[in-house]
């Protein structure tokens, strides 16, 4: 992912299966690329398998391999998919690198949407989340907890009482926020959220350079460009600027060579 820019992957449950989504994309993606769908291959091992599709571009010319083509697989995150689910379907990406393609040979594979979009989305959602435990919802939620406490023991604690108790619970946790805050000033951040999303942005933008060492790369809609091909943050393609000046290589990369 291209952290500088916002990426605007699928909301989850917008698609009902992972077959609604390639049709979305590659509806799109038809305006710029030649498309075979459920292309056949072989591990080394032999094991027979298949990708989701096989781009080409229209205008190969732009391009630095002489017959460019790529490989790309498409998963229908849901919102509770898990860490499990998400590095299973990178692993099977990794995998297909390693196939020979029926009339392709081998192939990098760009994943859609990118498999560490939910790194920066979780950042977002602990900021919400963070926020609702000190509004006035979660002050009646106390008020609820103290009466149900009471309760289950024989008391019925008088409303002044109850109160009490709500307020000391809420002003506690805001205490607790407030000291988070604190010690991520000290650190040198406006405050603790930003302190989580610098911290998510960092491990993603990790995972995204080792996912590129190991030949996969993302193909996601990014605000301003479009729809991208990256790998290792850099841009390969995009819908609004196209191939860059210096153009990469689709080709597996071998070690750390680049290009």
């Amino acid at each position: 992912m291209r952290y500088k820019q916002k990426a605007l992957p699928p909301t989850p449950g917008k698609f009902a299966n992972e077959k609604e989504l390639a049709a979305f994309v590659l509806d799109k993606m038809a305006q710029w690329f030649h498309i075979e769908e459920q292309v056949k291959g072989r591990y080394w091992t032999g094991e027979k398998t298949r990708i989701d599709a096989v781009l080409r571009p229209q205008d190969p010319d732009p391009w630095f391999d002489e017959n460019p083509a790529f490989g790309v697989e498409f998963k229908n995150l849901s919102a509770n998919s898990s860490v499990s689910d998400r590095y299973g379907w990178v692993a099977q990406a990794v995998a297909y690198t390693h196939c020979e393609w029926d009339g392709y040979g081998s192939l990098a594979i760009f994943l859609c949407p990118s498999p560490l979009a939910w790194i920066l989305s979780r950042a977002e959602d602990l900021a919400v989340a963070r926020q609702k435990q000190i509004s006035p919802e979660m002050l009646e939620k106390e008020r609820q907890r103290v009466r149900d406490y009471g309760r289950r023991f024989g008391r019925e604690y008088t409303d002044a009482y109850i109160e009490r108790e709500a307020l000391l619970a809420h002003r506690r946790r805001i205490g607790e926020f407030n000291y988070e805050d604190f010690t991520a000033r000290a650190d040198g951040y406006a405050n603790a959220d930003e302190r989580q999303r610098e911290h998510d942005l960092r491990v993603a933008i990790e995972l995204t350079h080792l996912l590129g060492q190991l030949n996969v790369g993302e193909l996601m809609p990014y605000e301003g460009d479009g729809w991208m091909l990256t790998r290792s943050g850099d841009r390969l393609w995009s819908e609004h600027r196209g191939v860059p000046g210096v153009p990469y290589s689709l080709r597996p990369r071998i070690g750390s060579q680049r290009r």
